[in-house]
């Protein structure tokens, strides 16, 4: 069985993870959308004291936070230095974030904040790719969208973009970099790119468009397996899944591969309804964090499924990440499905995502999340059941080779 093989080494920033309360686990990635947030609704024009109160919640008088509004005032009006008071708000902010020594903790614009969010809806407008960081920080091109204005400018998976409209990118933020590439359907965003297999710089103009982004494909390999990559969870994806399930099953599939490899994660409802296609009963995952100065533990339960006979394989490698991890672990624990390939990436905890009244936004940690028997794979990842490494070199997929191999055994043990 051939397939390409991805050729870069990608250091996955894991990506939101979405819940219904507003919790996120990771850090966002531009192609995962859906998601659903705990905003502050407020549309009325506020002056900066209003929003760092609002960011500061319950403001006591002990803790005042008029030493901030003066310094304000003295610096915007009198420092050698000019600043606005925006500029020393958005200052202000990110310093109070920064005390928490938290990596996943990020301050948006409003520009940027309405960009992210919009690219959730699962139909954007950009250019249409999807990208990461590499081991040195690089942000590298890891899928480019069929059909898109990168498909038609020749942008190709593993070239590396160095700078963004004349701005060298060197050490931003993923999410700042997605904002800046995205932009109105029509306008033009200019892109530098390093291309290491040619070991040459090129520039490209592309015409960003509105486009609609898949989050699966699907085949049937020998006759009777089905198999599906599932790129990312995002919102009714898993609606998605079940019909292109049923449509492998109506053509012959026995049982499934589920490959989440290079999977990031998405929106926890979908990695939810994924897992509830294939359990009928049991926990999927446990959520322990503080919520407005409250201990809190929510726990999600699996409901009647549609696919719990069909044999199933799920393929994960070391960019598996935050949903994918989650849906691995918990088909896994409660006996359902057989995981093939290497360790995954490791993302436990918890972030919630805050609109701010300037139409800005803030995140931060609040919580850990824990498969069902109980496992807090921060750090850790999954270990696969069968461990197959894929080398960069590699010309043929043996990961989904061995997958095929384990499907085929659990078929024939039901025949």
């Amino acid at each position: 069985m051939k397939k390409n093989v991805l050729r870069v080494v990608i250091a996955i920033i894991v990506v939101i993870f979405t819940f219904s309360t507003g919790l996120w686990v990771g850090i966002s990635f531009d192609s995962f959308k859906g998601y659903l947030f705990n905003a502050n609704q407020n549309s009325a024009s506020k002056d900066s004291s209003s929003i760092l109160e609002e960011i500061s919640g319950s403001i006591t008088s002990k803790f005042s936070i008029k030493p901030i509004e003066e310094i304000m005032d003295l610096v915007s009006g009198s420092a050698l230095v000019e600043r606005s008071k925006e500029e020393l708000l958005k200052a202000a902010i990110e310093g109070i974030l920064s005390v928490l020594d938290d990596k996943y903790t990020e301050y948006f614009t409003a520009e940027e904040y309405k960009k992210i969010i919009e690219s959730y809806s699962g139909t954007m407008s950009g250019i249409g790719i999807i990208v990461t960081l590499d081991n040195e920080g690089r942000i590298v091109v890891v899928r480019t969208l069929s059909d898109t204005p990168a498909y038609r400018a020749g942008i190709v998976e593993g070239d590396i973009i160095t700078e963004v409209d004349g701005m060298d990118i060197k050490d931003m933020a993923l999410e700042k970099v997605v904002a800046m590439i995205r932009g109105k359907e029509g306008t033009k965003v200019n892109l530098k790119i390093y291309r290491p297999e040619d070991d040459n710089i090129i520039e490209v103009t592309v015409t960003r468009a509105r486009f609609d982004v898949p989050n699966l494909i699907s085949d049937i390999f020998e006759e009777d397996i089905g198999y599906i990559q599932y790129f990312d969870f995002q919102n009714k994806g898993a609606q998605q899944l079940d019909r292109e399930i049923q449509k492998l099953i109506d053509g012959g599939a026995k049982g499934i591969i589920l490959d989440l490899r290079n999977n990031p994660g998405g929106v926890l409802d979908d990695a939810v309804e994924v897992c509830d296609l294939f359990l009928d009963e049991g926990i999927i995952v446990t959520i322990r964090g503080r919520i407005e100065n409250k201990e809190r533990i929510d726990k999600y339960f699996a409901r009647e499924g549609k696919y719990t006979e069909i044999p199933l394989v799920i393929l994960i490698n070391e960019f598996s990440a935050s949903a994918s991890e989650l849906v691995a672990g918990a088909l896994r624990d409660n006996n359902r499905a057989i995981l093939v390939g290497e360790r995954s990436y490791g993302k436990g905890v918890v972030q919630v995502i805050y609109e701010l009244s300037d139409g800005s936004g803030i995140k931060f940690t609040t919580a850990k999340y824990f498969l069902p028997l109980s496992s807090f794979i921060d750090g850790v990842g999954i270990n696969p059941d069968v461990l197959v490494k894929l080398e960069l070199d590699a010309t043929e997929d043996v990961q989904l080779n061995k997958a095929i191999e384990e499907i085929k055994s659990l078929i024939s043990e039901i025949e």
